[in-house]
């Protein structure tokens, strides 16, 4: 009998191990990760983003003139582009196509208007992420 203790005590614990380890049951939450809808997001003109919108992206290094990339956007239309120690304000309107939502930001000279992909939740703009 004192034979056997070794291996029955090694087939125990490779029993409890086996099971620890094994496979979990799924989780029986969900989550959204992606957020709510483009048009969710947008106040009654269903153009702009219904309250004010943070998007922040790169900073400079240490040491240098600093600053870093974020994008601002207020429910009545404005925003201001941070680009480090510079800034560009204009005017913003959402746009919902076949191929996704998109920003479209124009500055007080027209030629620099520039379009930016919104992702399904909101969450990222082009790619900078949503802030607050």
């Amino acid at each position: 009998m004192k034979r056997w203790l070794p291996v029955v005590c090694l087939t125990a614990w490779l029993v409890i191990a086996a099971s620890a380890c094994g496979p979990k049951s799924p989780s029986t939450t969900t989550t959204n990760p992606s957020g709510p809808s483009p048009a969710a997001m947008l106040g009654p003109s269903g153009m702009h983003f219904a309250t004010e919108r943070v998007y922040m992206g790169d900073c400079a290094p240490a040491g240098s003139r600093g600053g870093c990339h974020s994008i601002t956007f207020r429910a009545d239309g404005t925003y201001r582009n941070m680009l480090y120690d510079a800034a560009i304000d204009g005017t913003y309107k959402v746009a919902s196509q076949a191929g996704g939502t998109t920003v479209i930001m124009t500055a007080s000279d027209p030629d620099m208007t520039q379009e930016l992909a919104l992702t399904e939740g909101g969450t990222k703009l082009g790619a900078l992420v949503l802030k607050r």
